[in-house]
């Protein structure tokens, strides 16, 4: 183990945490690919790593989840009490506890062996992530902002979940539905919910791109392949993903307008 601190106070720190030598090996190996990111120390237990992140205060922890004595998922969880909480990626041959990983607080999940390109993915996410100074400030800021100009229009929105924080450009979002008190946005490989309102996203997202088809929808119309006519007056859209959404009459002609049909 090292026994300093890490000097280089400008470079992401990391910790390694795996009962396996060659594991611990193997990511620290990936990470010298990184200029930018530098390991602190690497443990085999869990108890040595709380004592160790406790001193470092790392960025980020690469976690293995089957450790004897402290596993993963505990070490976790002790982790959301401290001060700083450091991103969490999972590294492990077991793959069944990745969605009780994801609820917990893992910012990504990878399956060993991994290959380079699922490595760079994933730390592609913790340098955006990171780059956010303070998130929870920034997401005020945003709103603030957004609140004060009537006209300003979002272009990325900050999307805070249970152990991570996603930032999610608004290109990529293909619709939006309301959700009970949150959104649901719906994007090619995923669907996130945002706790925020549907009206406010229509106000503050381009009109010329987002369309208001339902008290419970807004769409970007240039996705939209087929408009149908449904029984009892009723209506929808098909998208080019093949979604199928609804059409409210009181929305209709303006979306047939805006699609040019007659």
């Amino acid at each position: 183990m090292m026994s300093s601190l890490n000097s280089q106070t400008n470079k992401i720190k990391a910790i390694i945490v795996d009962d396996e030598s060659l594991a611990r090996k193997t990511i620290r190996f990936s990470l010298k690919q990184y200029a930018n990111w530098e390991v602190c120390d690497e443990y085999s237990q869990g108890e040595q790593a709380l004592e160790g992140i406790t001193v470092y205060q790392p960025d980020v922890v690469f976690l293995d989840i089957k450790m004897p004595g402290i596993d993963g998922i505990t070490l976790c969880n002790k982790l959301q009490k401290f001060n700083k909480v450091p991103l969490i990626i999972f590294v492990t041959a077991f793959d069944n506890h990745a969605i009780e990983a994801f609820e917990l607080c893992a910012l990504d999940y990878l399956l060993k062996p991994f290959d380079d390109e699922r490595f760079a993915k994933a730390i592609k996410k913790a340098e955006e992530l990171l780059a956010i100074t303070n998130p929870q400030t920034n997401q005020l800021n945003q709103l603030e902002q957004v609140t004060k100009n009537e006209n300003a229009k979002l272009d990325k929105l900050i999307v805070r979940s249970v152990g991570k924080i996603q930032l999610i450009d608004v290109e990529k979002i293909n619709w939006i539905s309301t959700a009970g008190n949150y959104v649901e946005l719906h994007l090619d490989d995923q669907n996130i919910l945002h706790r925020v309102s549907l009206s406010f996203l229509q106000k503050h997202l381009s009109a010329d791109i987002f369309l208001r088809v339902h008290r419970t929808a807004l769409v970007r119309v240039s996705l939209v392949s087929e408009f149908l006519t449904l029984a009892e007056g009723n209506y929808a859209i098909v998208l080019i993903n093949g979604d199928k959404v609804n059409v409210s009459q009181t929305y209709k002609d303006i979306l047939m307008k805006k699609l040019g049909i007659e």
